[in-house]
């Protein structure tokens, strides 16, 4: 009879100190985060049973291809739901689509299996919206820029606001490259303004976003009155003409800026603020534009120019010969003997006397 106690006493005790998962089988029941992208580092915690109080090693596997999950922080055996938490860097090339994940038990190597538990998907990033703003009750055509859009993985693309507690899909959308994503917002049935997050999600549950990227504004109006002394001011809201004072108008809520012309009269400006429902009253007065009084200037007499001709020069380009001066050649003079003029003299007085 005491022996008999004694099992039941080790049995008991057994029970008490082997984990309840023990008792069931191998398993896997879940991984998060669920999916990451190429190139990306991530800390995992994966849950199941029968897990072993011996780490072993984790590791995802797609075809030939695998990568591990590496350095477990927490391998906990003990818990109703046992836990391993590591950290995994899923490589720049690897496959995109689903991967197997293998928990090896540290004692004996047994392999626990969970078929497509982890999704890879590309790295998308988005740079801007066009365009950045929409009222409700409006449907707004958009156009997303960004990179490594992937037409046979995008899922869903849609706005959010508060951390995904309001959400509006795009009624349609399209990816037209990797680099542009087109579609339709309805704001018809948008009940709260503010700014939202723009967000394109694939087909493996990753998400990417563009925080405060879009504004939708509310489509309530209020009034402005709008009158002047003088009247017949003309009226320019954001630069944008709109009648003569005095005048009504009904407009959407929002700040602008409101000019007055008038011929004559400096111009009046001033920005104000429209609320839902209610009147902005404008009464301004113009005062006369300044007009410049001509100043008087004495003339002075100037004296007057005789006009002068200038001498025009005009260069020639005919070819003039040079001319060369001649030289008179001096013959030198014959001398005349002394002899022979008073030989003449004499025969000249001889013809004298014989006559």
């Amino acid at each position: 009879m005491n022996g008999l106690r004694i099992i039941i006493c080790w049995i008991l005790l057994l029970f008490l100190v082997l984990p309840v998962t023990a008792v069931g089988g191998d398993a896997i029941s879940g991984i998060s985060p669920s999916s990451g992208q190429a190139g990306n580092s991530y800390t995992v915690t994966i849950t199941g049973a029968n897990f072993t109080n011996t780490s072993g090693s984790v590791r995802f596997e797609k075809g030939s291809d695998d990568f591990n999950c590496n350095s477990p922080t927490t391998w906990d055996y003990i818990s109703p739901t046992n836990k391993i938490v590591c950290k995994v860097k899923i490589p720049s090339n690897a496959d995109l689509g689903y991967w197997n994940l293998i928990v090896v038990k540290g004692w004996d190597k047994t392999e626990i299996l969970k078929t497509n538990a982890f999704a890879v998907s590309e790295e998308m990033s988005i740079t801007s919206i066009t365009p950045t703003s929409g009222r409700m009750e409006t449907d707004v055509d958009f156009t997303i820029a960004g990179k490594n859009f992937n037409k046979d993985y995008i899922d869903d693309v849609f706005l959010s606001i508060d951390d995904f507690d309001t959400n509006i899909s795009a009624d349609d959308f399209k990816v037209d490259s990797s680099t542009k994503i087109t579609g339709t917002f309805d704001l018809g049935d948008v009940d709260e303004e503010g700014d939202y997050d723009i967000c394109i999600i694939d087909d493996f549950g990753s998400v990417e976003c563009k925080k405060k990227a879009f504004e939708v504004i509310t489509n309530a109006e209020g009034t402005l009155e709008i009158d002047s002394n003088p009247s017949g001011a003309a009226i320019y809201i954001d630069n944008v003409a709109n009648g003569t004072t005095p005048r009504d108008i009904d407009i959407l809520v929002g700040t602008y800026k409101v000019i007055l012309k008038k011929a004559g009269y400096q111009d009046w400006s001033k920005t104000v603020n429209v609320q839902e429902d209610e009147t902005t009253t404008i009464d301004a007065t113009l005062y006369a534009a300044p007009t410049a009084t001509p100043t008087q200037t004495q003339s002075t007499p100037y004296p007057t120019a005789t006009p002068t001709t200038a001498r025009t020069t005009i260069k020639s380009t005919m070819k003039i010969p040079t001319t060369y001066a001649e030289v008179p050649t001096t013959t030198a003079a014959s001398p005349i003997e002394p002899w022979v003029i008073i030989g003449a003299v004499c025969l000249a007085l001889i013809a004298l006397r014989k006559r």
